[in-house]
């Protein structure tokens, strides 16, 4: 945008406490140059000015995902959906309709199968009956199990001998047999055996990605690192490109630790459009593959999930990421995978807070109530995601009873002072940030139940975790996430003001650094 624009006549939410509302707001370039009055944004602009007419919209800071697999969002959505499956027959049906129209032995990517929604047991059986000459893997919804056919299993060399992976499981049935479903760790197996993607399919992936989540007026992705080296190259490479639709913070994964220190590479390094982000951690599993590292066992079960970096392997390796540069960055699902990492970061705090570092927990899902206050205190960020409540809730009361109620404890958080930054976890979940809020508000499973409504948050304090609690928690709070002088100019535009309801709300437009990444005009 090389004129100076006026945005005038609709609602402009700044996000900004001290000054909420304002009735223009001029822009140059790629930066917010002032806020007011119509008239007096006209005198401060130069002779090229444009005067865009809201026309009684709704102009807002644009959206942060705090929590996407960027790559993987590009690359599933050419991939199968099964997210709204309802049966396992209607997902084999779709396994089925894809291996008609693909040559043998290519391979059939999908994800998105919930159990609880099915209420069915897989096996290797039901893909080899529809694509008994094609390499079948599907990932579930959580994305922390996997389903596969024998073919699939075959070249990645798993059967019944295979051993126990390290932080995974390859489940067997009562005779010891293989059943095609690998937990946490074990897809390791099959995932080094994928086709490799080149850097043009990778690029891509990254602009459909890019492109899909502008289409919801998201400006700025959290990334969390699970991937090879090769992703992360490309994604740097290309999201540093100032015509990159989003801006990107970029985590790695904790194994690298010592050699991004060898070189020098920390938290907040990069340009306007790409930094680096932390380094991720993994507390325990997820919820729907039953790997979610619990205080008590599921009900009916002697199982507690599984931990995978719990509180020694923590202790030991957050003072090197910290030493680094790197801000910690743990997911965490269950309340004994929660606690692990309160307590390391507790034992670790002067460290991170002498370098003035904002740790997160990713998901905080499940919460003793004891530790719900240690968030605030501590001044660790609550990363969460709204929108998993829909298909969490049924495996939540299913697996945990009375516990369920200690699930995505919103309020609880924000009551006790902890700051709150939302995003979607896509692939995982669809990064669709009205339907998020929406969630927010009514806390309703896909059933249409209401989940504890009590820990439901206000229209106010859901955008605010969308805009300038996100932007906040990677240390962006004076550019991003509110509206003001000097500000990146990021929006998005919305067919009315949230504030008035979220019924056939939409997304109108969205801007990053003043141009126009997606509109529907």
């Amino acid at each position: 945008m090389n004129k100076d624009v006026i945005f005038y006549n609709g609602s402009i939410l700044t996000m900004d406490l001290d000054n909420p509302n304002t009735e223009a707001i001029l822009v140059r370039n790629n930066k917010i140059m002032a806020l007011g009055h119509k008239d007096d944004l006209c005198q401060l602009a130069s002779p090229q000015l444009e005067m865009f007419d809201l026309q009684g919209e709704c102009l807002m800071p644009g959206f942060h995902d705090s929590h996407v697999h960027l790559l993987y969002h590009g690359f599933s959505l050419a991939q199968l959906d099964l997210e709204k499956t309802k049966t396992k027959a209607e997902a084999l049906a779709l396994v089925a309709k894809k291996a008609n129209k693909l040559a043998e032995g290519s391979w059939i990517l999908g994800a998105g199968y919930l159990l609880s929604r099915w209420g069915e047991e897989i096996n290797k059986k039901d893909l080899d009956d529809v694509a008994p000459k094609h390499y079948v893997v599907l990932r579930s919804q959580d994305h922390h199990s996997a389903w596969l056919n024998s073919l699939a299993l075959q070249i990645a060399g798993i059967n019944k001998s295979t051993p126990k992976p390290e932080h995974g499981e390859i489940l067997r049935d009562a005779n010891g047999e293989i059943t095609g479903v690998l937990l946490e760790h074990a897809y390791d197996l099959v995932a080094q055996k994928l086709p490799k993607p080149s850097n043009q399919e990778l690029v891509k992936a990254l602009d459909n990605a890019a492109d899909d989540l502008a289409s919801y007026g998201i400006t700025t992705v959290h990334h969390m690192a699970y991937e090879p080296a090769q992703f992360w190259r490309v994604l740097a490479k290309e999201a540093s490109k100032d015509n990159f639709p989003i801006r990107v913070w970029a985590c790695i994964d904790q194994d690298r630790i010592e050699a991004a220190s060898e070189i020098g590479l920390a938290t907040a390094q990069g340009g306007n459009n790409f930094q680096i982000g932390g380094a991720k951690f993994f507390a325990d599993g997820a919820l729907g593959s039953k790997t979610s590292h619990m205080l008590e066992p599921f009900d009916n079960s002697t199982n507690y999930g599984t931990e995978v970096h719990g509180y020694e392997i923590l202790i030991d390796r957050f003072p090197k990421a910290i030493a680094a540069g790197l801000v910690p960055v743990i997911h965490a699902i269950g309340d004994a995978a929660n606690r692990a990492v309160l307590d390391a970061l507790a034992e670790t705090k002067e460290l991170w807070q002498a370098q003035n570092m904002r740790p997160r927990i990713e998901h905080a899902q499940h919460l003793h109530s004891q530790d719900i206050i240690r968030f605030a205190e501590l001044g660790v960020i609550a990363s969460m995601q709204p929108i998993h409540l829909r298909f969490d809730a049924k495996t939540a009361l299913d697996l945990l009873g009375e516990r369920a109620a200690n699930m995505h404890n919103w309020r609880s958080l924000l009551a006790s002072g902890a700051s709150l930054a939302f995003g979607s976890d896509t692939p995982v979940a669809i990064p669709d940030v009205i339907e998020a809020l929406k969630t927010g508000l009514d806390r309703k499973a896909e059933s249409g139940e209401e989940l504890y409504p009590e820990q439901a948050l206000k229209i106010e304090e859901l955008l605010h975790a969308y805009t300038r609690n996100a932007a906040y928690a990677i240390n962006w709070e004076n550019r991003s996430g509110q509206l003001k002088a000097g500000y990146d100019a990021d929006f998005v535009i919305l067919s009315h003001n949230p504030y008035e309801g979220l019924e056939d709300l939409k997304v109108v437009a969205t801007m990053k650094g003043g141009l126009w990444t997606f509109y529907s005009w």
